[in-house]
């Protein structure tokens, strides 16, 4: 009887041990499908999965694109005191919002778009907990999608850039990536760059004016499938489709992939990894560096198509708790690792 009093009153004193560890993301976009494509809804059903596995309470909100909601979303989360908070510094506007509040307690995790090396430095001298980052390589990217691109191409490569915005580190890198590509390869100049807010309704009536006034452009360069889309719809609009080659970052679903002639991406998936990396932060396992940048990127082929459709299904069939360092064999964290995960069955 004195046992079972005594651990009744553990029960009382201790509820820290049987509560779930919090975490709140600000999710810079939509929570379904819009002119921007489904990107960070995949994002978030993705982390939804990981957090599951983890048995951690995700809750996400929303800033539809928009940055003074987004602000005002941190704002609130920080109040909120979770055991960490998850941001994307989108356009490179976080780090004079969060140098300018006080009291912030709360550990942030940046996913995707981090600030710089001498943004982070301010933020931790400022009583900041920077627990730690995870991007993509966003220079691979933009190296990448122009590479395969060129393979496909039989003659000279005139492009037109379409890029997501003139800030964000994201879309700044993919550009640079491209010109390296462009540099390195003979037969390919960039005719025309423009930016279109990752939107395919912006893409659209830019690309018109393009393909409309400068009849030797051959080739799309966009930064998201939306983008590539609206291209795409000019082009029809103009009956030039045949005479262009479109390519594309991000996986998309089938009926978007069979329009454009290349799509890559995998950066989707990074959002699951930052589940894993702060689950491994708050249980004292995370080892190594703090701020990682993956190679995440890869051609999107058949298997990278049926995940994407498992991911807008809501059935995913991947266990990420064999990504954690709670396991002594840890599996490294990639597209191929992803796809063993995945059971036969499913793909």
């Amino acid at each position: 009887m004195l046992k079972t009093v005594f651990f009744i009153i553990c029960l009382f004193c201790l509820p820290s041990v049987f509560a779930k560890q919090n975490i709140i993301f600000i999710n810079p976009g939509h929570a379904d499908t819009n002119v921007t494509g489904p990107f960070w809804f995949e994002v978030s059903q993705l982390m939804r999965d990981a957090a599951k596995d983890f048995d951690l309470d995700l809750t996400i909100h929303y800033a539809n694109r928009n940055h003074i909601e987004m602000k005002s979303l941190v704002a609130k989360a920080i109040k909120a005191k979770p055991d960490m908070l998850i941001l994307v510094d989108e356009k490179s506007v976080l780090t004079q919002q969060l140098l300018s509040l006080k009291h912030i307690s709360t550990p942030i995790y940046f996913l995707l778009n981090r600030p710089s090396k001498q943004e982070l430095k301010r933020l931790i001298d400022h009583g900041i907990n920077i627990a730690g980052s995870v991007v993509p390589d966003n220079k691979q990217a933009g190296q990448l999608l122009a590479e395969k691109l060129f393979e496909q191409a039989q003659h000279t490569a005139n492009i037109l850039a379409i890029n997501g915005d003139y800030t964000t580190h994201a879309a700044l890198d993919r550009e640079q990536g491209l010109e390296q590509s462009v540099q390195a390869y003979d037969n390919a100049t960039i005719t025309a760059k423009t930016v279109a807010n990752w939107s395919a309704t912006q893409a659209y009536r830019q690309s018109l004016g393009y393909f409309s006034h400068q009849s030797n452009i051959n080739m799309v360069w966009a930064a998201n499938d939306a983008m590539a889309l609206g291209a795409i719809a000019a082009l029809d609009e103009l009956n030039k489709r045949k005479d262009v080659l479109v390519g594309a970052i991000n996986w998309p679903l089938r009926v978007v992939a069979e329009k454009i002639d290349v799509t890559i991406g995998g950066h989707v998936t990074l959002g699951a990894l930052a589940i894993v990396n702060v689950h491994d932060l708050l249980n004292n396992y995370a080892t190594g560096a703090m701020h990682h940048e993956v190679a995440i990127f890869s051609q999107h082929n058949e298997q990278t198509l049926k995940l994407v459709e498992q991911i807008h299904s809501d059935n995913l069939a991947i266990n990420f708790r064999v990504f954690s360092n709670a396991n002594k064999n840890a599996l490294p964290f990639s597209v191929e690792s992803l796809l063993l995960e995945v059971t036969n069955s499913k793909l």
